[in-house]
């Protein structure tokens, strides 16, 4: 059999086709690991966040800032990692994108579809980020949230930041386009609370179908960004369960989730590009 390219190599493996060779993969790449292979920045994050004047202006303009200070050094940082993950030569890469984080202050961050989460020092120079918990815990909290995703305004970005790198590396490496951060159920936890979002569900269902409805909608429009820029393969994440079975009921996974999930993989199949779901935990019964 011929030699074939990455992107031939993929995409006849997940058609279950004869290939020359067993494809690799990456699934994703840290800031550390990235640095090592294409070298360290000029100035690190965690310096620049350490520095008294930014922690000044995030601890006191933070939300305004995360557009103009922020967000270009978000993507910046995700590029690098996108391009470590190249510079190995895996015949496909998880190519992730998402800058629809909200800086609250020096040292938190909101994710827009309603979480909190702690910024850190990686340990070797960086930042990271460690959940914090909901950023919603009642109706009222969910009506007065100021950063809901513009799902237009999300898939604008996407595509502008994925068709300047499908143009590049997308005959390198078959790309895994990843533009939104994360999925319907994983999101649903994060923003009320892993033990709350039950709850939600039996005491507050309109809540919750409106929350789904709107990540729907972001998710899809990010989708047909990724797309129209060039992503043969359009990643997804959504962790559906622990080590030990569903966080759900398989039933209510499906009352729930189901038809949401058949729309957003029929969008994709129908358009001829392949769909891939990364989905942590013991999903058996899923």
């Amino acid at each position: 059999m011929s030699s074939m390219s990455p992107v031939e190599r993929v995409l006849r493996q997940m058609e279950g086709r004869p290939v020359d060779r067993v494809p690799c993969f990456c699934a994703m790449m840290e800031s550390r690991t990235a640095n090592e292979i294409i070298g360290k920045p000029l100035v690190g994050n965690e310096f620049i966040m350490n520095l008294p004047v930014s922690k000044f202006f995030m601890n006191n303009w933070g939300p305004q800032l995360t557009k103009t200070f922020a967000r270009p050094n978000l993507i910046a940082t995700i590029n690098r990692r996108n391009l470590g993950q190249v510079e190995m030569g895996f015949d496909a890469i998880w190519a992730y994108y998402d800058d629809s984080w909200i800086f609250v202050d020096a040292g938190t961050i909101a994710l827009t579809t309603g979480s909190i989460h702690k910024l850190i020092p990686d340990g070797f120079g960086d930042m990271t980020y460690m959940y914090k918990g909901p950023g919603i815990t009642t109706p009222a909290e969910f009506d007065a949230w100021p950063y809901w995703p513009n799902g237009d305004d999300v898939a604008h970005r996407v595509y502008k930041y994925f068709k300047k790198f499908c143009a590049k590396y997308g005959d390198k490496t078959c790309i895994f386009g990843y533009g939104f951060f994360g999925g319907l159920h994983e999101t649903m936890n994060w923003t009320f609370g892993i033990d709350k979002a039950p709850i939600w569900i039996r005491k507050h269902p309109q809540y919750v179908a409106r929350f789904l409805d709107m990540l729907e909608e972001v998710t899809i429009k990010s989708h047909v960004a990724l797309m129209d820029a060039g992503c043969p393969v359009v990643l997804q994440t959504d962790d559906f369960a622990y080590k030990t079975g569903p966080f759900l009921s398989p039933k209510m996974v499906e009352d729930i989730f189901g038809d949401r999930y058949r729309r957003i993989i029929k969008n994709i199949l129908s358009r001829g590009r392949k769909y891939g779901l990364h989905s942590c935990g013991d999903n058996t019964r899923l």
